[in-house]
């Protein structure tokens, strides 16, 4: 039965049992390996994960990224695919699977590539420069799966795929357990306090310095807790934010959390907050949405598409503290707002964000791929 699976390059985050590495790509990669994807798509893992988080200085990565490069064309020669499916990050990641991407093209094998970030698109908005190597970089794909229409939008108008090229497939994040989460979950007692949660890098952009100030004006008026769930190259600082301002009665930092622990986080949370200067589709959001979690996040990237500000959720502008001190002062200060958002939020993400319905979609879509650059062969038409 396998003989007759189309056979994919899967290049994207597959790190080594025990690894320190974590984050959205990891999680999403992990999720579509347990799904019915590999019954489907006769899948060939390469990884292409940094080696640590925070990650190393730029001369470590370019040298990790060089002999990686080598050992994708060992892989592909020796296995010879009929796709290369690359998941993408930000930064030097799109250029080195931009690069990957080319290799494939040139040896007549289609690319379906995935891109998994949403601040590539304002940075090109800001830069013609960007805009030409980053088009460089997609151009050796045939097709483009994005998270939102914003990013479809991008991929016609910036980097010149077809329409019918580009392909908009949401997040598969709200899992059997996240969701069981959510259906379980009880009204909490009146007058125990609010517990926010924050999910993801400790990174200046990803808003932890105004969720932080924003937790200062608060506290003199709201009960309320905040676990931060995750670390960064802001860590230390965001610590001694806390500890200057005599906020670590109400601050508490957990670091990475993941499986029962992050089960438990999520359980005993009442509302997310993700702040971010830039996102596409954050998996943190549909996890909480999925754990019945009011959510108040930046309106950026795909975020707009799926959150309905005051219905689904709270929407505020990045970089903006005052915003969001005024909408948490919202949902801390009104129950039946939170207990609104929430279940709004968990309909969504059951209806939206499920495993199986994502893991159809790409199979669907390897298969069109290497149907067309089948037929773009025979035609003697470029891939």
């Amino acid at each position: 039965m396998t003989a007759n699976l189309p056979r994919a390059l899967f290049v994207g985050a597959f790190p080594p049992p025990g690894t320190t590495v974590l984050g959205g790509m990891v999680t999403s990669c992990r999720l579509l390996l347990e799904s019915t994807l590999p019954s489907q798509v006769a899948l060939d893992l390469f990884d292409s994960t940094q080696i640590s988080n925070p990650p190393p200085p730029l001369r470590v990565r370019l040298f990790r990224a060089a002999a990686r490069f080598v050992r994708y064309i060992r892989r592909f020669e020796k296995q010879r695919p009929d796709v290369v499916l690359l998941f993408v990050a930000l930064g030097g990641s799109i250029v080195e699977k931009g690069a990957m991407a080319w290799y494939a093209r040139l040896r007549g094998v289609p690319v379906v590539m995935f891109p998994r970030g949403g601040a590539v698109v304002d940075d090109c908005e800001r830069s013609g420069l960007t805009r030409q190597w980053v088009r460089a970089s997609f151009r050796g794909a045939r097709t483009i799966v994005c998270q939102s229409e914003v990013w479809r939008s991008f991929a016609v108008d910036v980097l010149g795929f077809e329409r019918s090229n580009v392909v908009v497939m949401r997040n598969w994040t709200a899992t059997a357990d996240l969701l069981g989460i959510g259906e379980r979950r009880e009204r909490r007692a009146a007058g125990a306090p609010v517990r926010l949660l924050f999910l993801g890098w400790l990174e200046r952009d990803k808003g932890v310095f105004e969720l932080l100030e924003a937790c200062r004006r608060l506290a003199a008026t709201r009960e309320f807790i905040v676990e931060i769930a995750g670390e960064g190259n802001a860590s230390e600082e965001a610590r001694a934010f806390v500890t200057s301002h005599g906020l670590g009665s109400i601050v508490h930092f957990r670091g990475w959390l993941r499986g029962d622990g992050l089960h438990a986080a999520l359980r005993d949370a009442d509302v997310l907050v993700l702040p971010s200067w830039a996102e596409g589709l954050p998996n943190a959001m549909v996890e909480a949405m999925a754990a019945r979690l009011a959510v108040v996040v930046s309106a950026v990237g795909a975020i707009p598409e799926i959150i309905a500000d005051g219905f689904s959720g709270m929407l505020v502008e990045p970089r903006n503290a005052t915003a969001l001190t005024d909408a948490l002062a919202q949902v801390t200060g009104d129950p039946a707002l939170r207990e609104r958002l929430a279940g709004e939020s968990f309909r969504i993400a059951a209806r939206e964000f499920a495993l199986e319905q994502a893991a159809d979609r790409l199979a669907e879509v390897i298969r069109a791929t290497v149907a067309a650059g089948r037929a773009g062969r025979l035609s003697g038409h470029t891939l």
